[in-house]
């Protein structure tokens, strides 16, 4: 009888757990999907609506836009952000499709890279998503010690909200 009464009691608990979570607002769930992702993969994923936010926010600090495509891709085409200042940076993570790990320039480049940024706000974006995922969980496995976010769907993404761009 006591087991009963304590599934029926636990039966309650969860349900109302449940509850209480669906119908929490949009803002929640995405501030518990990226707890979700940061506490699983190291990094933070947001969209471009949310960089841009970020971008516009001074008061939670400095998050530093870092671009990972290609240099041909840089000097195409990059975001513009609020601050003429915080332009994004260039980091050519290029990615390789044989060879001896993920990246051409994982040597020296990523110390200097790890060094450079160590304890910053970083937001990594490159075409799709893609390149950016793998190079923020470099970056964690090789011990940064900032915070990393992962701008998901890339500059493509972030155009398609009709965020500013820069041409060349």
């Amino acid at each position: 009888m006591k087991k009963i009464i304590l599934f029926i009691v636990g039966g309650l608990l969860l349900s109302s757990s449940f509850v209480s979570y669906s119908n929490a607002n949009v803002n929640q769930n995405e501030d518990i999907q990226q707890v979700i992702t940061q506490s699983f993969f190291g990094y933070i994923d947001v969209t471009p609506e949310q960089v841009w936010d970020m971008m516009n926010d001074s008061s939670d600090g400095k998050q530093i836009l870092i671009d990972v495509r290609r240099s041909d891709e840089y000097l195409n085409e990059r975001i513009v952000t609020p601050d003429k200042e915080d332009w994004p940076r260039w980091f050519p993570y290029e990615l390789v499709s044989d060879g001896n790990g993920p990246i051409k320039n994982q040597g020296i480049l990523l110390q200097l890279f790890m060094n450079y940024y160590k304890d910053k706000e970083i937001v990594l974006y490159c075409r799709t998503g893609r390149r950016t995922a793998i190079s923020a969980q470099i970056l964690i496995d090789n011990g940064f010690q900032g915070t990393v976010y992962n701008m998901l769907g890339g500059i493509t993404e972030w155009k398609a909200n009709e965020l500013p761009t820069t041409l060349n």
